[in-house]
């Protein structure tokens, strides 16, 4: 049985926020490091929280492809307002190929690449 949740490393995060050019890649705020670090800096005192692309429940792996990193606000609002078990979302992509579905949903992040 799969894990419902393996975590990226640390190394994977950094890479990241460096793709992201060190910015939330929902809303673009400026983060200034990864989980609390950079949280006294940030406009809202947000942490910046590392989120599956693809949640690792449906196979989605710990690379930097299917990692970005996101402000607590906009992770909230990737998971549906903090239901971080309902998957329901990717219920159509069932039949696409893992690379293809990362591509899919990265797409819908403005600044996956900065």
């Amino acid at each position: 049985m799969m894990s419902s949740h393996l975590p990226f490393s640390r190394s994977v995060q950094e890479q990241a926020l460096n793709r992201q050019k060190n910015r939330c890649a929902s809303c673009g705020i400026r983060l200034f490091g990864l989980g609390r670090s950079g949280a006294a800096q940030h406009k809202f005192g947000e942490s910046a929280e590392a989120h599956h692309i693809i949640p690792h429940a449906l196979g989605g792996p710990v690379t930097v492809e299917n990692c970005v990193i996101i402000c607590r606000a906009c992770h909230l609002n990737a998971h549906q307002g903090g239901r971080f078990a309902d998957t329901s979302i990717y219920d159509d992509l069932k039949s696409v190929p893992m690379a293809a579905k990362i591509l899919r949903i990265a797409a819908l992040y403005p600044h996956y690449r900065g």
